[in-house]
């Protein structure tokens, strides 16, 4: 790998993406399996009433756990960084929907 692709893609904006999409894919994942004949809106308001969405939400945050991981291990260090803040966001704006 050069030294160019290696600096294009250690940065903390990318690693901030894709800590914050890959945990929505993931949700979105597990609805269209699971839930999927069900309207999608109708899933979140049923995830709501049941105080499940927050809970399930956070098992999808797990994944931000290997990408830090393999960031790195591949010595991206500031993109790992980048996904350690998007973990942390999650982790606040689940702490401000526990406290409303």
């Amino acid at each position: 790998m050069t030294i160019n692709t290696r600096s294009r893609f250690d940065r903390i904006l990318i690693g901030w993406i894709i800590g914050t999409l890959v945990p929505l894919i993931i949700f979105l994942i597990t609805y269209m399996v699971k839930y999927g004949k069900l309207d999608f809106v109708v899933f979140l308001k049923d995830l709501w009433q049941m105080k499940m969405l927050l809970k399930l939400m956070s098992l999808c945050v797990y994944a931000n756990l290997g990408l830090f991981f393999l960031f790195y291990r591949l010595k991206y260090d500031m993109a790992a960084r980048g996904v350690i803040m998007a973990t942390f966001m999650y982790a606040f704006l689940v702490l401000v929907a526990k406290l409303i």
